[in-house]
């Protein structure tokens, strides 16, 4: 073996080494599928985070409104889910509002039930507008109505049951762009189509109530250096990959310059304003959803009071050591 392994490398240095130039050699390696790590361009300047996503907003009252539509032609038990699932409009992508985080609304009428599934992606519902209406996860039955946040971590079984007699709607929130990219992708519909109900709870960390998010931001301490309005976080450790906050601010309010390398979703869950991404202006209201890619300089200025849900991939920075955050 040894005896081959020599006029071998012999070989290989005399097919390189007929490069008389740069170029030559490049032409030579080319068909090694490997990319050079001399080209001075490379280093030639410094580089920040950054995405090719585009600052984007979704208007909740257009697509309430094609929901309602869609209602009339096609059932929650025939769609499994009746949902609008976001796509930035970047080129090339198919499905997802930022790299990393995908969202949609979904609507529901008195009487349906979406069957349940489970999939590898943790999932979220901040809830527009719902009474009566339940999620069922892993076979706890539990209300989701107007202003409360339900959780659905990855790999639970889930379905949603209206008992109102109100159309319900509601934002869902996930890390599903982030699971395709990491090829782990699994989605399983039920055996029995419709998973048993073995108990109805109140009390459960799956659901962050809207009394419960109130009570906090009513206790919690205004933010001294500007950038945010009163802001609590909601503890999810069982969807690690998800960082999600609600913050107030008041009518008249201008929040500081800031931006950081998460990817980063605002959901109007209350009131109304303008925001500027990145010098980008966005105006927003009740149920609107925008997001801000990566290191994008984020502002808000509010028309009136005001109650947003945030959702990033911060955590998932964080835990490896590559969060940045920057204020002006």
């Amino acid at each position: 073996m040894a005896e081959l392994a020599e006029p071998m490398a012999r070989d290989h240095a005399a097919h390189f080494g007929r490069a008389k130039t740069l170029d030559e050699l490049q032409e030579l390696i080319d068909p090694l599928n490997v990319v050079t790590g001399w080209n001075p361009s490379r280093h030639a300047r410094s580089a920040e985070p950054n995405s090719p996503y585009l600052t984007y907003v979704w208007r909740y009252k257009e697509c309430r409104a094609a929901l309602e539509a869609a209602s009339k032609l096609i059932s929650s038990e025939e769609a499994g889910r009746r949902i609008l699932n976001f796509r930035n409009p970047t080129p090339g992508n198919q499905l997802g509002a930022t790299r990393t985080l995908l969202h949609a609304y979904q609507l529901v009428l008195p009487g349906e039930t979406a069957p349940s599934h489970r999939h590898t992606a943790h999932a979220l519902r901040v809830i527009l507008d719902g009474r009566k209406m339940y999620s069922v996860v892993n076979g706890e039955k539990t209300l989701m109505e107007t202003g409360d946040v339900v959780l659905t971590p990855g790999g639970t079984w889930h379905s949603h049951a209206h008992d109102g007699d109100e159309t319900a709607c509601w934002i869902d929130g996930l890390d599903a762009p982030l699971v395709n990219a990491l090829q782990l992708a699994t989605w399983e519909p039920h055996p029995n189509r419709y998973e048993e109900v073995k108990a109805v709870v109140e009390d459960t960390p799956m659901r962050f109530s809207r009394a419960t998010i109130q009570r906090r931001l009513d206790m919690a301490k205004p933010d001294l250096d500007g950038y945010f309005g009163v802001r609590i976080r909601r503890e999810a450790t069982t969807m690690p990959t998800l960082g999600l906050t609600v913050q107030r601010l008041e009518g008249g309010q201008k929040t500081r310059r800031w931006r950081t390398n998460a990817n980063t979703s605002f959901c109007i869950m209350g009131g109304s304003g303008v925001s500027f991404i990145d010098g980008q202006e966005i105006e927003w209201g009740f149920g609107d959803i925008f997001v801000a890619p990566t290191w994008r300089w984020i502002e808000h200025h509010v028309e009136t009071d005001a109650q947003i849900f945030s959702m990033s991939d911060e955590p998932l920075l964080k835990w490896a050591q590559y969060y940045r955050f920057q204020g002006d």
